[in-house]
């Protein structure tokens, strides 16, 4: 075969593996983790059962690479975000509404699989890693806007993430229009707050020290 048809093959292997991956996360949103089989997957993507097997040494590995495969996507989403932090043409305010904006264009299938992930992740150790590496990417994110505005606490970053994530959790429970704009200023209110709990801890340090 030539190195034009090898190529070609390959695309299409890589199309199909992507494929089955998002046929994955759908099932995952729409019935859970304990809808995936090799068969749901399959006829979910439109592809003959032995794709699966193909692809993916197990149901375990077909789950992983599912979840890499959304966090890939997802990263790519925050170092984005990243790059506008770090250019530094975006003032608090406006760092906040961008990172609302990509909470709006989250599809909430994303969402709701999202915490599918978590809760499956809990009891699957070798999947943990990757839902730990994305808390760790958006507790980073969000302690480089806590530190550009002058907030150095430790707890900030996991606190703000938690509220995000709890907001998020939220949105897809209850049937109600979301309002975004309670989310940007819930942020802001946070990041007020940390701003005045860093300041009084500190005027409280000046007048221990003069004591």
């Amino acid at each position: 075969m030539s190195e034009t048809g090898n190529r070609s093959m390959r695309a299409r292997g890589r199309a199909r593996r992507e494929l089955l991956l998002d046929a994955t996360l759908a099932i995952i949103a729409e019935r859970g983790i304990a809808g995936v089989t090799h068969r749901s997957v399959a006829a979910a993507a439109g592809v003959p059962h032995s794709s699966t097997t193909y692809f993916f040494d197990s149901l375990d590995d077909m789950i992983g690479e599912a979840v890499a495969h959304a966090m890939a996507a997802e990263f790519e989403r925050l170092q984005q975000f990243r790059t506008l932090l770090e250019s530094g043409a975006s003032g608090p305010g406006a760092a906040i509404d961008e990172f609302v904006e990509i909470v709006r264009q989250q599809s909430e299938d994303y969402t709701v699989a999202q915490f599918e992930i978590y809760l499956f992740a809990s009891r699957h150790p070798a999947l943990r890693v990757h839902v730990e590496r994305m808390l760790d990417e958006t507790r980073d994110l969000s302690a480089g806007v806590l530190r550009a505005n002058g907030v150095t606490d430790p707890h900030a970053a996991s606190a703000v993430v938690a509220l995000i994530d709890g907001f998020a959790l939220h949105r897809i429970a209850r049937s109600e229009e979301v309002q975004y704009q309670s989310l940007a200023h819930a942020l802001r209110a946070a990041l007020v707050g940390f701003v005045t709990l860093a300041a009084t801890s500190s005027l409280g340090d000046a007048g221990n020290a003069t004591n």
